[in-house]
């Protein structure tokens, strides 16, 4: 499996044939959709928006160092994963990659983990923008009842989005990236000019950490666990392989240049938000709910909050979608292959729009039950953070495996082909394997209620993987089916 070499054409259509599938989801996605759908995935309003308060809590305003770090991180990822696309135009990017690359037993954990951790942050973003959209209604006395009953609303809509077809999510993702740019750049340039609250100095001064600068290097790595989740979600690119036009040029780059605009966007909002912040201790002791909202409405004036609002809530309204989307199309993936419950149900195709409609059904339904444990939403981001950067360690610890044996047989028209492909693989699996234990990590200093949760929730979902997994043994079939090909 790891010396096949992939058909040479452009399209990708044929070569679903010398993979063993046909050509069932409509291929109708330009380079630029497909590179806003993993912009939008790791969303620099959402991604930002949702740690900065984490952030200062855990490290002080300095935290924002820990963004550029996580980001030469999550590149040498992308880098990866780019090589990985080139090969494999697959849906379900890690779970097929990961096939191809190791088996079908480790694809099967590969691909469990990653699907849990892409249905909690729909979870997780839904949620979160359910808290936006409550503000921008005028809901701000709210109970969980009216948390939840917001996040289903903002759920539903984005599910019908998807299930609709391509045509209405490809606006919808460029409309969420317009609402990006000006939510993040716009308001970001716009504090720094106006509304600066504090000298720039307050971005290296430790000593507003908490424990002061003796704690800061442990506060700073927490931070830096903290920062992950803002990175997570170029591989959306990848995942809609099998709907881009042609995959094996677009996609590598999609993955590759999804990234660096958010990079710039996420360490200008955050520097913006803190220099900002009238109140620092207040921010970094946990007292500011809402440091987004407190800094735009003290810096801006109060007749900006509500346009600001209407931004942020089409923000998430678009990073959820492009979630939503990368889970349905592992779900699909994972189907089509027999390796879930319902299998033959979820690999269903409408025949009307050519959408996996009943895997997008089914992750909605999955993330609604994950909004009990919404109002933990520092836990729900650690966990889910968690769980991808385990599921991103199997795709670039088994290519650097093969790499080691000699079996790498790059696509020939693919990025990144040569010793420099080789050296940020390595760098990747060490990067990898640093934050799933960073996240992992019990620190009783970032938050009381998530001091275990990652540890934990990787240890239940484990659980009922291994539970369904060896009773089961979906694996088998799939090497049978291989076996039969060979012969």
């Amino acid at each position: 499996m790891t010396t096949t070499q992939a058909p040479d054409d452009a399209s990708g259509s044929d070569a679903l044939a010398d993979f063993g599938y046909t050509q069932e989801l409509d291929r109708g996605l330009s380079f630029w959709t497909t590179w806003a759908i993993g912009f939008a995935f790791v969303s620099p309003i959402v991604g930002l928006y949702t740690i900065v308060a984490l952030g200062a809590t855990a490290a002080g305003p300095a935290w924002v160092w820990a963004i550029p770090l996580v980001a030469l991180g999550q590149s040498t990822l992308a880098v990866v994963y780019a090589q990985l696309a080139a090969k494999w135009p697959l849906s379900g990017g890690i779970y097929q990659w990961t096939r191809r690359l190791l088996g079908p037993t480790a694809a099967w954990w590969a691909g469990w983990f990653y699907l849990w951790a892409a249905i909690l942050t729909v979870a997780g973003v839904t949620y979160s923008g359910g808290q936006f959209l409550g503000d921008l209604l005028g809901f701000h006395d709210r109970g969980p009842f009216t948390n939840i009953l917001l996040a289903l609303t903002l759920l539903a809509l984005v599910t019908l989005i998807n299930s609709i077809g391509l045509n209405v999510l490809k606006y919808a993702v460029l409309v969420g990236i317009a609402a990006e740019v000006v939510g993040s750049v716009a308001v970001g340039v716009a504090l720094l000019i106006v509304a600066r609250k504090q000298p720039v100095g307050v971005l290296v001064d430790t000593s507003l950490a908490p424990g002061g600068s003796g704690a800061f290097l442990g506060a700073f790595v927490a931070a830096v666990a903290i920062a992950g989740w803002a990175f997570i979600g170029f591989d959306a690119c990848g995942s809609v392989a099998e709907e881009t036009q042609n995959p094996r040029r677009d996609v590598p780059r999609a993955i590759i240049w999804s990234l660096p605009p958010v990079i710039a966007v996420e360490i200008i909002g955050a520097v913006a938000l803190m220099l900002s912040t009238p109140d620092l201790p207040a921010l970094v002791s946990g007292l500011i709910a809402d440091p987004v909202g407190n800094s735009v409405g003290t810096g801006l004036g109060t007749w900006a909050e509500k346009p600001f609002l209407v931004i942020v809530v089409i923000g998430f309204a678009a990073c959820a979608l492009a979630v939503q989307t990368t889970a349905s199309r592992v779900v699909f993936s994972f189907a089509r292959d027999g390796m879930i419950p319902g299998s033959p149900l979820l690999r269903k195709v409408s025949g009307r729009n050519r959408v996996p409609v009943i895997a997008t059904l089914a992750v909605g339904a999955l993330a609604t039950l994950a909004f009990m444990y919404s109002n933990a939403l520092n836990v729900l981001v650690k966990f889910s953070t968690g769980a991808y950067f385990i599921a991103f360690l199997f795709p670039v610890a088994a290519l650097l495996y093969v790499r080691l044996k000699g079996e790498w047989a790059p696509y020939p028209g693919g990025p990144f082909r040569g010793r420099f492909g080789y050296v940020v693989n390595f760098i990747a699996v060490g990067w990898a394997a640093f934050e799933c234990l960073n996240i992992a990590w019990p620190r009783q200093d970032v938050t009381t209620q998530a001091t275990w949760a990652v540890p934990a929730g990787l240890t239940v979902f484990a659980l009922i993987g291994s539970f369904y997994f060896f009773t089961r043994r979906p694996d088998r079939a799939i090497r049978e089916a291989e076996a039969r090909d060979e012969t």
